[in-house]
């Protein structure tokens, strides 16, 4: 093994571990202060953090598991456009939108996204761990692994079939239990929340678009599948 095929392992086994680290440290967060005896429903797994979160483990454990694996088998390459496609169209959009949302919103005003009554409760490293490590382990993947491309409309209707399934959620949650997930959706009215909805789909598509992007800067324009 060269040095930088161990250092590929390396990478991907520790953010593996960290990820995991952070799941279940959430599984020991004590019950969040809540003002409705409801939003404890369905805990951790209301928010896109977590699903994220998520996303991002099954992505590096995919990827530590392959680094042990023969590059020439059959598994390796059916395995290699799984996790490309799901790179490109999940991990690397959704991946970018937690934390620049995150951080958008909680420099405007945190309590609309992270209150902090939560600070006693959640641990520091948890936080970045969830909002902010993300985004630079996302850029050296980028770097250091030359991803294929799924042809842009296969991508892009990836991104949007995890995003509406999680809008779904979202809406199922507000407006069977009256539970808003994010205290920026309560105050809001249909208008403000169908804008915000859209525009995060949206922004969704620029995050995969940039990706892409920077993908053909580290790897060139043959990365990406044509369309036919």
């Amino acid at each position: 093994m060269n040095s930088k095929a161990l250092f590929r392992m390396l990478f991907h086994v520790f953010t593996t571990f960290v990820y995991f680290c952070a799941i279940i440290r959430y599984e020991y967060l004590p019950p969040m202060p809540h003002k409705k005896p409801q939003d404890h429903f369905a805990g951790r797994l209301k928010y896109l953090t977590y699903w994220n979160l998520l996303v991002q483990f099954l992505f590096f454990t995919l990827s530590s598991i392959m680094d042990f694996m023969k590059t020439s088998s059959s598994s390796y390459n059916k395995l290699t456009k799984l996790r490309d496609k799901f790179y490109a169209g999940i991990v690397l959009p959704y991946g970018v939108f937690v934390v620049a949302m995150f951080w958008i919103l909680y420099g405007i005003n945190r309590e609309l996204i992270f209150p902090k009554v939560l600070d006693p409760v959640f641990p520091p490293w948890l936080n970045h761990v969830s909002h902010t490590v993300i985004l630079p382990v996302l850029l050296i993947e980028t770097y250091i692994i030359k991803h294929r491309h799924p042809r842009r409309r296969d991508g892009m209707k990836l991104t949007a079939a995890f995003g509406l399934c999680y809008g779904i959620w979202t809406l199922i949650l507000g407006l069977g239990m009256d539970i808003w997930v994010y205290p920026v959706l309560q105050i809001m009215n249909w208008t403000a929340r169908i804008v915000f909805f859209a525009v995060s789909i949206l922004f969704m598509f620029l995050q995969y678009l940039v990706g892409e992007k920077i993908n053909c800067l580290f790897w060139g324009e043959g990365i990406v599948q044509k369309n036919k």
